[in-house]
């Protein structure tokens, strides 16, 4: 592995697709990022190479790789060779199964949304975490200002109001309720690319063990209250 001017250890990056044309489309896009990209046609092969280079820092897989799927991929890698860096499919849509997606053909959005999730390393200074980003807003709202701070309104108000509802369904024990709330509000993390948020909404209503809810319960609270500031600090308009 190639090191940098300070001795320092590149982020190495897994790459599973068979389509040549997206693997290079993939590491393009990628080349002003300072990865060590590792690209294999099957996921066996990728499989094979992490077993023997466990400092992988992130994996992308296409959805229909073979000869394991992108699902069975994952599957694999938590409970069989027992590592925890983020394992992301990648696909012409996102699923709402608990698994983290990017979309394909590859684009720098996908390419700035797995940066996100290399960032939210917990050893990482909390000063060097983007806690939002308004890159979709910004897409969708096509430079009309009005539209984007209306939007973080909306952000603010319908996700406060879910969380007095959740602090109710966790203290009642409640599962059916608390999925169905941390559900509905995923999509406000999703809105402002929020990776901690949309998967601690994820183990709320599809991993949790009881026992974690309480602490997931507050750590979604954490992370709204996070971003409510951060968006206040940078908003005059929502203060």
């Amino acid at each position: 592995m190639i090191m940098n001017e300070m001795n320092t250890k590149k982020t190495s990056v897994v790459l599973v697709e068979k389509d040549v044309a997206e693997k290079e489309n993939f590491i393009q896009l990628a080349q002003k990022e300072d990865w060590n990209i590792e690209a294999f046609g099957s996921s066996y092969e990728a499989i094979q190479y992490i077993k023997k280079n466990t400092d992988v820092d992130l994996a992308v897989i296409s959805e229909n790789a073979t000869p394991l799927n992108a699902h069975q991929y994952h599957d694999y890698i938590r409970n069989e060779i027992k590592l925890k860096f983020p394992v992301v499919i990648a696909a012409s849509e996102s699923k709402d199964d608990g698994f983290t997606y990017i979309a394909k053909p590859f684009t720098q959005q996908a390419i700035n949304k797995l940066n996100q999730l290399l960032n939210t390393d917990e050893n990482v200074a909390p000063a060097a975490n983007k806690v939002y980003s308004l890159e979709y807003l910004e897409t969708i709202a096509g430079g009309n200002q009005d539209f984007l701070i209306d939007c973080l309104k909306t952000f603010i108000s319908s996700v406060s109001g879910k969380m007095s509802e959740l602090k109710i369904a966790v203290a009642s024990n409640d599962l059916k309720d608390i999925g169905a709330i941390a559900h509905n509000i995923k999509p406000s993390f999703e809105m402002l690319e929020s990776e901690i948020g949309k998967n601690i909404c994820n183990k709320l209503t599809y991993e949790s063990e009881t026992s974690d809810i309480p602490t997931l319960a507050a750590q979604l609270e954490k992370e709204f209250i996070t971003i409510e500031a951060a968006l206040k600090n940078d908003f005059s308009e929502l203060r």
